[in-house]
């Protein structure tokens, strides 16, 4: 078992120092334990929202990326993921993207987790809901 959020701060300090025209900001609830394998799932649908970001959201300015781990009752946790970018085109379709919405709605599926897609403005937010325990 680890900290979910510990390994996903780790992951997104990685990542700010890698993905050059983006500041990954990160506001992380300490104290959230759950399997090894299902906090490494997590991180990689982490990692797919941060590279989207970067590349769609910013893909010709720099900008700012948050992400956002906490808890959510007694069950499950949340993860978002934000940007202030261009936004999200009104005819996405999630299922009908490329390898990286793939990824990430494989590793959702894997972790009987849900996705809500938000719209802001400027820019998109990802809210990942995630149980604590993996699905019977």
């Amino acid at each position: 078992c680890m900290d979910v959020g510990k390994y996903i701060e780790a992951l997104c300090h990685d990542l700010d120092e890698s993905v050059a025209q983006c500041d990954v900001r990160t506001e992380i609830e300490e104290g959230i334990v759950i399997a090894t394998d299902r906090a490494v799932s997590t991180a990689l649908i982490v990692n797919e929202f941060i590279a989207n970001a970067a590349k769609y959201a910013y893909e010709s300015q720099s900008g700012i990326i948050s992400v956002k781990v906490a808890r959510q009752g007694a069950e499950n946790f949340t993860v978002s993921v934000r940007d202030e970018g261009a936004g999200m085109p009104d005819d996405l379709d999630p299922r009908n993207q490329g390898l990286g919405m793939r990824i990430i709605a494989s590793f959702t599926r894997q972790l009987g987790a849900t996705i809500e897609m938000k719209k802001h403005d400027p820019g998109a937010e990802f809210v990942v809901s995630i149980p604590l325990q993996a699905p019977a």
